[in-house]
Order: C-alpha cells, then sequence, then structure tokens
C-alpha cells in the first residue's frame, strides 16, 4: 500500500527496557494529557461544504494508481462502479449497470445505464467500460493499471462493448466472484473520453473524471483536496456542496479542528481521544473494526528473516491481546488467521493461529542460532491507527525475547522498501466475501507481495489455482492449507482486526462503511 505523508522520517530510537504494560498504559495517559487541554467552541461554518481532517491525502484519483486506503477514501464518491455494492443492506444492487446476468460459466453480460453524465459532460456509455478495461489502461501487462489491479481483476480475460448499452465480460475460467469484483475497489469506470485527453497517467491521477456525485475540484499536493457536487448526477442532488480532505497528520490538531468547528470529521482516532472527543458536547465517536486486519509484512530476502524460524519466532513474541487491549480498549479483535468471517462457508474455523509464545519463540531463535542481527522495521506516522505506540509496542516485545529491532520512521512506501528492509506495516482487506479477496489477492501470484519480491511460496501458488476454481470442496481444502502455509512460511503476520475511528460533529448524519471508504453520496449523509 502507497503511504505519502510529508513529516520527514524521525531518527531511529530505541525504547528503553521498561514493562510492556506499563509503557503502553504511560502511552494512553500522555495523549490524555495532551488532548485535555483543547478547549471546546461551537461551529460556525454551517454544514454545505464538508471538510475532513486526514493522516495522508490520496497520491492518485484513479483507482488503479495505487492500492491504499486513503485512495479508497474517496471511491465511488468521484468513480463508480457498474455493480454497487449497499453497506446497509449487504448486497449487490444496479449501479452504472442496471441488470446483468450470467450467459455461460465465463460469459456476463451487463446492460449500462441511460442517460449518465460523466463530469466532463461525455455520455458514459458501454464504450467508456470497453475502453478503461481495455490495454490503455489495465488490460495489458504495460498498463499503467495493471500491476494495481491485477490481483483484483485476475480472471477478466476481454470487456467488450456489442450495443451502445451493453457490455460482454469474459473471464479466462469459470468465476464465481466476478460480480463482487466488479461491485469492488478496482472496479470502478472512469470516463474514457477524459482519460484520452489526459497528459500522462501522473496528470490523470490529480484529474479523474468519473460519473459519481463529487468531481475533482482543486488539489493543492501536501494540504488538501476539494471535491464539488456535480449537478449533472444521475443520482440526485448530492447532500453537500463540497467535501475536503484536509492534511492534519498531527492528532492534538485533528481533535482541536473538531471541537472549534473546523472540521466536520476526523480520521484515525485511538482511544487516548475518545474522552476528549465525548466530553464535548458538540462532537461524537464512530467507527470500530473493519472489513480489514492490521497486518506486518516481513522480507524474506533480508538477511536475518531469510530463516523462517526467526519469522515464526516475531510472530510467536506478540502478545496481541496486550495490544488490543492497551492501545485500542478492547475495542478489536485477534483474527483466526489471515480470515474474516465475514467468507461464510469459506471461514475455516478449526485453523490454528499462532498464540503468544515467548518460551517457543526464544526455543527457535536459537534453534536458527540468531546471534542478535539487526531488523530494521519501517512504519508511517499514524497511517494506521496508532500506528507509532503499536511500533514501539512491537519492539519492546521482539527485545523480550531477544530479537534485535531497529525502529525507522519513513515517509513513502519507496523509502520503506529500500535496501535493508526487513519489517513494514500493511492492512489485508477483504475485498470479497471470500479468501481470494483477501489471501490469495495479496500472497499468491501476481500479489502484491511475491511482486514486492518479499514473499512467495510454490504450494501456496499451486493451492491458489484451486481456490480460484469452482468446487467448493476443493476451494476450502485450498484455503485451509494456505492458512497454514502463512503460519509455517511467514511472509507477515496478522495483528487485529483493523479499527477505523471517527470523531463528527453530531449534527452531521454520517455512518461509515465497513471499509476505507468514507461515503458521502445520498442516504448515507445528511446536515442537521
Amino acid at each position: 500500500m502507497q503511504r505519502l505523508p510529508p513529516q520527514r522520517p524521525e531518527p531511529a530510537r530505541n525504547a528503553p527496557a521498561v514493562d510492556r504494560r506499563t509503557l503502553l498504559l504511560s502511552s494512553l495517559a500522555a495523549g490524555l494529557v495532551r488532548a485535555g487541554t483543547v478547549r471546546a467552541q461551537t461551529s460556525g461554518r454551517g454544514g454545505a461544504d464538508l471538510v475532513v481532517a486526514v493522516t495522508s491525502l490520496p497520491t492518485h484519483l484513479d483507482p488503479m494508481g495505487y492500492n491504499s486506503n486513503d485512495n479508497e477514501r474517496v471511491s465511488q464518491n468521484v468513480v463508480e462502479n457498474l455493480i454497487f455494492y449497499d453497506f446497509k443492506a449487504r448486497k449487490m444492487k444496479p449501479g452504472l449497470a442496471t441488470a446483468w446476468r450470467m450467459v455461460d460459466p465465463s460469459t456476463m453480460e451487463l446492460d449500462i445505464r441511460q442517460g449518465v453524465k460523466c463530469h466532463d459532460g461525455s455520455d458514459f456509455t458501454a464504450e467508456d467500460v470497453e475502453f478503461m478495461f481495455g490495454p490503455a489502461r489495465y488490460g495489458a501487462p504495460n498498463a499503467p493499471g495493471y500491476p494495481t489491479a491485477r490481483s483484483f481483476l485476475g480472471t477478466i480475460a476481454s470487456v467488450k462493448a456489442i450495443e451502445r448499452f451493453k457490455v460482454r465480460i469474459t473471464t479466462d475460467k469459470p468465476d464465481p466472484l466476478l460480480d463482487q469484483r466488479l461491485a469492488s475497489w478496482m472496479g470502478q469506470v472512469p470516463g474514457a473520453t477524459a482519460y484520452r485527453r489526459a497528459a500522462s497517467w501522473e496528470a490523470w491521477g490529480q484529474s479523474v473524471v468519473g460519473t459519481g456525485p463529487y468531481r475533482v475540484a482543486d488539489i493543492k499536493p501536501g494540504q488538501y483536496m476539494r471535491f464539488e457536487a456535480f449537478d449533472g448526477y444521475w443520482g440526485g442532488t448530492p447532500p453537500v456542496r463540497s467535501f475536503t480532505l484536509r492534511l492534519a497528520q498531527e492528532v492534538a490538531a485533528r481533535v482541536a479542528g473538531l471541537r472549534t468547528g473546523e472540521f466536520d470529521i476526523i480520521t484515525e482516532i485511538a482511544p487516548d481521544q475518545f474522552g476528549p472527543i465525548g466530553n464535548d458536547p458538540g462532537s461524537e465517536i464512530i467507527g470500530g473494526p473493519i472489513r480489514s486486519i492490521r497486518a506486518l509484512i516481513y522480507n524474506s530476502q533480508h538477511p536475518v528473516l531469510k530463516d523462517a524460524r526467526v519469522r515464526r519466532a516475531l510472530n510467536l513474541a506478540i502478545d496481541r491481546q496486550l495490544i488490543i487491549d492497551s492501545l485500542f480498549a478492547g475495542r478489536a479483535t485477534i483474527p483466526n488467521g489471515l480470515q474474516m468471517e465475514v467468507f461464510g462457508d469459506m471461514y475455516i474455523a478449526e485453523h490454528k493461529p499462532t498464540p503468544y509464545d515467548p518460551a517457543a519463540s526464544r526455543a527457535l531463535l536459537a534453534e536458527a542460532k540468531y546471534d542478535g542481527g539487526e531488523i530494521a522495521y519501517r512504519y508511517w506516522k499514524d497511517y494506521y491507527t496508532a500506528e507509532i505506540a503499536t511500533a514501539q509496542v512491537l519492539q519492546q516485545m521482539w527485545k523480550a525475547v531477544g530479537l534485535n529491532v531497529k525502529l525507522e520512521m519513513v515517509e513513502n512506501t519507496d523509502q520503506a522498501l529500500a535496501a535493508g528492509q526487513g519489517i513494514t506495516d500493511i492492512s489485508n482487506g477483504a475485498y470479497y466475501f471470500d479468501p481470494l479477496g483477501q489471501l490469495f489477492r495479496l500472497y499468491g501470484t501476481g500479489g502484491l507481495i511475491p511482486n514486492r519480491h518479499q514473499w512467495s511460496n510454490a504450494e501456496f501458488d499451486q493451492l491458489g489455482q484451486d481456490l480460484l476454481g469452482i468446487d467448493h470442496a476443493k476451494r476450502r481444502a485450498a484455503a485451509a492449507r494456505m492458512l497454514d502455509i502463512y503460519e509455517e512460511d511467514p511472509p507477515g503476520t496478522y495483528l487485529h482486526t483493523l479499527p477505523m475511528f471517527y470523531g463528527k460533529r453530531k449534527q452531521l448524519g454520517w455512518v461509515p462503511t465497513d471499509t476505507a471508504f468514507m461515503d458521502f453520496r445520498t442516504g448515507n449523509l445528511s446536515v442537521g
């Protein structure tokens, strides 16, 4: 995932050897004292122009530009899907396509909604769908969107406009998840006319033209992105005139801005700020764990981490419940492996996850003849909720079993993956209600982690072919074994379900989704 906070990286610091629970609780106390100095004021701004304070801004507004939580935040507010996912009813519904049907096990036809305008005034037709999934944007290995979107849309072999308002999508094998792929992240379809006119892929990323209720209005890199209501929106009048994502990396600044009315919503709020926000009569906390898992990635090419026993030792040394209780007030859970219960009958309840076992961790390090070699852990400035505190706590847990982990704060992904990288942060979203949307998408053939050359496993990839099939028994057996491989030859580890807590003004009617997407469409946003 791409993260580009503008803060300069801080020099690495080794935390003192103190009791882990004392370290955690003292961090929480410091946050409460700091936040308690903020004085509440009444907002004088009115609610027609929404301002959202964020810790990082999107880097490329085409979903295929970067796979990151901050890019997904904007998502269908600007660029829409053929099939919509109704977050409240938890089911598919018509979007830019009014109907869809399977004409054979590998072919879907969709009726494109008529009368839809793109933000540049052009008509949205089946030709837009064909072009935007074609080789100019996605449908060829050298297309700019291919590296990011391949693991999401990998079964799609061709997209063809067969009439002005009818599209045929063919997959290279029967795909039981095709409708979910089209309704999810990377399935959004921008306007082809504007794309053809864009000077470059980078320029397009700052000026994306879609069909959504809001259009790109103004961008000042490192400061804000503003999106205005699109008067020609096919779905009716948007609920606010505009929304602005404003960069505010410091949590104290976000909390203060919420309480004074400068901001309507603030993101990435940890439980140590719940009190100051909840005590303000005009503000409240909403949100919770989303359909994602907060995780770590280990670089198996690192001299120390080449040995899977060292990677397993890292995992056994982590007291996940202590992190949840101390940093997240118990408002997250430990996953049963890298999977989520939303997978239904593809959820492997019998899987045995990695326990907290520091004695077993030390034994593995002795068996591997670990000699104290340094492992660089590179992380961002609270791109994830409580990311800094989590990194510090993990370092102390690893130190307790004899692992030498050095903390290094970085600005962006390039710095995180530069020479010497050992551990980095990530979130593993369950974009489909199936292991294909989480486990294999990230770690299997064509996934983000193998593409970065951080880890791959031949048996894992082979099992992925069964997972891509339609035989349910084979699919479930493959998913179970892949979960075991993740524990035995770990590419990283899961920490907890990913919480996304928001502070917001009480008069604002807004409900978070179960993903990173902040839905500001009619029906999910109202201004009191």
